[in-house]
Order: C-alpha cells, then sequence, then structure tokens
C-alpha cells in the first residue's frame, strides 16, 4: 500500500507540480490512503459473499438429502384424530389414604408420651417405668439402694453426702446440639430418679426450640424434688451448659450449688488401669457386663439426627436417640453401685487391678489404712509385673511417709532385685541407707548398682538422672572415707 501511495504521489505531482505548491501536493497522501482503504474493504466484502454462497449451496445438499423439500405441495395430509371415548359416569372416591413417608407424630411413635403444658408453653415428656429387680447388664437396678453415697464424701470433698440417701439424688444426662458453644442447646435433658419400687427415666425433648423455656420449668420442678445430682462427665459439660441456658432464659437454678458426684472422675482413677478407655459406652462393655442393642446410636451423629428432624418433621431416627439416653441413664445407676462397692471395701471379688488403683487414689486422699490394705492385697495377687513393681514402691512411699522405713526397706529391695528399667527403688535404698542408717557402704553399692543401669538406657533418658546420681556418688564415698578414719 506504501508502494501504491508513492506512484499516485508521483502522478499527481507530474501533472499538477507546475501549477500546485509542493505543500499541497502532501494532502493527497491521506486522500489516497482513505481510497485504498475503502478499495480493501471491499474486497473482503466480496470474499465473504462468495464464501457465504457456498455455504449455501452445500446447504441445500444437505437439506436435499434429508427429503426437505421447498413449499407444502409434497406433505401428507394428517389423518383425524380418533373420536373421543364416552365420558363414564362419576363414582364415589375414598379421600386419599396418608403416605407411608408420611411422618408419624411423637405420640404414636413413643407410646406414654405427651406435651406437658406450663405458664411459658409446652414440652413433650416420656416416662418409662422400670422395677428395682430390672437387670441391667450383671448388675441390677436395686443394688444402689443397699449401698450409701457417704463414702463419695472423701473423694468429692463435700461433706454434705454424708446424710443423702440414693433415693434423693437425681441422675441427668443430656444430648445436645454440639460439644460447646454459646449456641449449643440441650434438645434432651434425661432424669432418673428412684420412686418406692422402681426406677423413673423421665425425659424432656424439645419439639423446636421454642419450648426450651417450658422444658428447664418442668426441670426446675423436678430438682425441687430432690437434693443431690449424679452426672457422668456433668461437671465439665452438662452442668455448665443447662446453667447458662437457664441464665440465657432469665430464669435461676442452683444446679452448680448442689452436692454432685460425678461418676467420671472416679471411673478413670479406678478402672483406667485395668479397661483403658474410660468412656461410658466403653467401661458398659468391658466392667457392666452390657452391650447395646442395634437401636442405639453413635454420641457423634446425634446432634445432624435432631437437626434432620428440625428440617424434615421426622422423629422416627430419633428413636434411637431415646434409646441411647434411657441406656446412659440406667448405666450410670449401675456404674454408682460399683464405684461405691468399690470403695467402701464391699465388692465381694475385686480384681487385683482393681485394688492397686483403688489403695494408688485412696493414698492420694490420705485413707492411709485402706490404702495399704489394698496396696497390700493387690501385692500379693496375680498382678501384671509393671503393676507389681508400681503396686511395690507404692506401698514402699507410704510406709516411708508414716516414718516406717524398716517396713518399706524390704520391699524397694524387691523391686530394685527384679528391675532393670527403672532405678526408683535404688535410689531411695541409697537414701536410706545413707540417712536412716549410717551404712555409706551399702548406699554406695545401691548408687553405683543405678548408674550401672543408666548405661544400658538411651544416651537422652541416661543423661538426666546421671548427673545427680554422679553427684550422690561423690559425696558418699567422701562420706564413708571420713567414717574409715574415725574408725582407724
Amino acid at each position: 500500500m506504501k508502494r501504491r501511495t508513492r506512484n499516485v504521489t508521483r502522478y499527481v505531482s507530474h501533472y499538477f507540480a507546475p501549477n500546485w505548491p509542493e505543500h499541497k501536493t502532501t494532502l493527497v497522501i491521506p486522500f489516497v490512503r482513505v481510497l485504498n482503504i475503502l478499495q480493501f474493504r471491499t474486497l473482503v466484502s466480496l470474499a465473504a459473499c462468495a464464501t457465504m454462497a457456498r455455504m449455501s449451496e452445500s446447504l441445500q445438499a444437505k437439506l436435499q438429502r434429508l427429503g426437505v423439500v421447498k413449499g407444502a405441495r409434497h406433505l401428507k395430509a394428517v389423518s383425524p384424530p380418533p373420536p373421543a371415548p364416552e365420558a363414564e359416569p362419576p363414582r364415589f372416591s375414598a379421600p386419599p389414604l396418608a403416605y407411608e413417608d408420611d411422618p408419624p407424630p411423637l405420640s404414636r411413635l413413643l407410646p406414654g408420651g405427651a406435651l406437658t403444658q406450663t405458664a411459658v408453653g409446652a414440652c413433650f415428656v416420656v416416662d418409662k417405668v422400670y422395677p428395682l429387680s430390672y437387670q441391667h447388664g450383671a448388675d441390677t437396678l436395686g443394688d444402689l439402694l443397699s449401698l450409701t453415697p457417704a463414702a463419695a464424701a472423701a473423694f468429692t470433698q463435700d461433706g454434705r453426702f454424708h446424710n443423702l440417701d440414693f433415693r434423693q439424688m437425681l441422675f441427668l444426662d443430656t444430648e445436645t446440639t454440639g460439644l460447646a458453644g454459646a449456641g449449643t442447646l440441650a434438645f434432651m435433658v434425661g432424669a432418673a430418679f428412684f420412686v418406692d419400687d422402681a426406677l423413673v427415666v423421665r425425659q424432656y425433648f424439645l419439639r423446636d426450640h421454642g419450648d426450651e423455656a417450658a422444658m428447664l420449668t418442668l426441670l426446675d420442678s423436678l430438682l425441687a424434688q430432690t437434693a443431690a445430682l449424679v452426672t457422668f462427665n456433668g461437671r465439665s459439660f452438662d452442668l455448665p451448659l443447662l446453667d447458662g441456658r437457664y441464665l440465657l432464659n432469665r430464669m435461676d437454678t442452683d444446679l452448680r450449688e448442689r452436692p454432685h458426684l460425678d461418676l467420671l472422675h472416679p471411673a478413670r482413677r479406678l478402672w483406667r488401669a485395668r479397661c483403658g478407655s474410660c468412656a461410658l459406652g466403653s467401661l458398659e462393655q468391658s466392667l457392666l457386663g452390657l452391650r447395646r442393642s442395634q437401636e442405639d446410636v453413635p454420641g457423634w451423629l446425634i446432634p445432624s439426627l435432631y437437626h434432620d428432624y428440625l428440617r424434615t418433621g421426622d422423629a422416627r431416627e430419633l428413636l434411637r436417640v431415646f434409646y441411647h439416653n434411657q441406656i446412659d441413664m440406667l448405666s450410670m445407676v449401675t456404674l454408682a453401685a460399683r464405684v461405691t462397692r468399690l470403695f467402701t471395701q464391699a465388692a465381694p471379688d475385686p480384681h487385683p487391678i482393681d485394688l492397686y488403683s483403688l489403695g494408688k487414689w485412696q493414698m492420694d486422699l490420705n485413707l492411709h489404712d485402706p490404702a495399704e490394705q489394698n496396696l497390700r492385697r493387690a501385692a500379693t495377687a496375680d498382678l501384671p509385673l509393671e503393676l507389681y513393681h508400681n503396686a511395690l514402691y507404692e506401698l514402699g512411699t507410704l510406709f516411708k511417709r508414716q516414718q516406717r522405713h524398716a517396713e518399706a526397706a524390704p520391699l524397694w529391695q524387691q523391686l530394685a532385685a527384679t528391675s532393670f528399667d527403672r532405678i526408683d527403688a535404688h535410689v531411695e535404698l541409697a537414701k536410706y541407707y545413707e540417712w536412716q542408717q549410717r551404712d555409706y557402704a551399702t548406699a554406695v553399692y545401691w548408687t553405683e548398682a543405678a548408674l550401672k543401669l543408666t548405661k544400658a538406657w538411651p544416651l537422652h533418658q541416661a543423661a538426666l538422672i546421671r548427673g545427680e546420681l554422679e553427684h550422690r556418688l561423690r559425696r558418699l564415698r567422701q562420706k564413708w572415707a571420713a567414717s574409715q578414719e574415725k574408725l582407724a
């Protein structure tokens, strides 16, 4: 295009140069460029028209192959529609039945349950009554009533248990919409209590969040008829949650001030060494001799089941939650009997590991006499080697606290002679012979034996104790040498 512009410029200059000044000749250049652009666009339009023509021809050929013709002359006539059948006379029809998937009401799913009215609304309440002879796992529900909760005063540090009876206590458990947080709601509260010759398990259920004030009102009325509480992990979860819900509803409660027996803590002290997990479901299998049926539901699934109920109105899956809560209540009753019976020495044939755990716990509670009795029984029973060593050491420590050093020394000697991965008994013997017997040679012997054992330990583990042992050994050798000089 630049070459063509130069040619046109020369042409104009040749014919018009004598008459046009030079600066006017340059004005022709933009005009020529415009002409070239118009010519180029014309060529593009012609090419596009040719392409569309070719496409139109190919499209017509395709339509002809498919049998498409122009006009309506070759179309077949449409056959007339068949005559409509004669209308039948109207018949009587029964009202439509409810679909099988229609959710049944709670009162039908839970016989005995009903709405209970209060001044602030209504709440769904269902009661289930169990006779005292009801067998729950290996125990009966009435076993608890033959015991007294006075033993709980020792490990709860609450003397009010001395004046109470288990018939005055309320077993409490909640099912919630989550684990923590201000928005967590207890949509079900289970409460079990003894009445005459039966145990009543009462469950308060929220059909929606608007029933909470009514549920708390009914629970407060039940609390007024009891004197103390029994829970499983209620001190850390259930009671703070309910106390917060009372506060949010501007209602007073004395939940946190009542005598409270939280079974989780004694269960951990008594059975963790033997059973491992101390979750209520684990204790049911390993301790109480109970296995739940397929009606049960895992605890982590319960919040989502309630959310599904709020969304759909179908409470059929919630039957598993009602069952779960009922079994929790019954298990708390039998577990309370196990704790009380073992702590008061009323168990007929306790497991040796349970005796060791009980004795160690009683020692921490400064109950020295029962602690010594149970640790002695555990040490003479069939214990695993590690727990046997622990029982000997704890019993020796108890004697040391009571200034009974001569009785502790044989226990530490027995422990030192049968263990190769611990030196605490060697150290105690070195202290005993240094300070009680003034036998520095024997104290040196036990210190050197402890140092010899640490040589087989990993370096990072031995480094923590070798410095102290070497310092003790130097001091003992100096005392031994000084005592020899005095004798000489």
